[in-house]
């Protein structure tokens, strides 16, 4: 069974972790940070500017979602529990808060497109990378709550 709940200080070092390992799981990407800066950018940014929620199985922290009002900045699952449903349960407590959801992913990222995707969100926005940190190409994607099952 995965748990929700919200992330405290305490989280931060399980969270960093997984962000590092999860990001140097897209090969696609330079490696532009240590894991000591991850862990930084985790613990005085990640949850000090973000809603932060954990997802949890067995009380081990499997995923993690930070969100702004209608922007999910960061998702991440534990590569062990890809396609395991993790990630589902994440966006759509986000969309259960959310009118709309704009999100950011790699082009290169396919895996995470589909699962978009498949979670209703529409690429809106296709840019060469020239404003993110890794200058990878990356696309914008919306998901809007249904009027009619809204």
């Amino acid at each position: 069974m995965i748990a929700l709940r919200t992330a405290t200080r305490a989280d931060s070092g399980q969270i960093a972790e997984l962000f590092a390992v999860s990001r140097r799981l897209l090969t696609f990407l330079p490696d532009l940070h240590t894991i000591e800066e991850d862990r930084h950018f985790v613990r005085d940014h990640i949850l000090n500017d973000y809603r932060v929620t954990v997802a949890e199985r067995d009380g081990r922290i499997v995923g993690f979602m930070a969100e702004l009002e209608g922007w999910i900045e960061h998702l991440y699952i534990d590569a062990t529990e890809l396609r395991s449903g993790v990630g589902r349960v994440l966006i759509e407590a986000a969309q259960s808060r959310n009118e709309t959801l704009q999100l950011w992913c790699f082009a290169d990222n396919l895996r995470g497109r589909a699962f978009y995707e498949r979670m209703g969100f529409e690429a809106v926005k296709f840019t060469d990378g020239a404003s993110n940190e890794a200058k990878a190409p990356d696309i914008m994607y919306l998901w809007e709550r249904d009027a009619i099952s809204g």
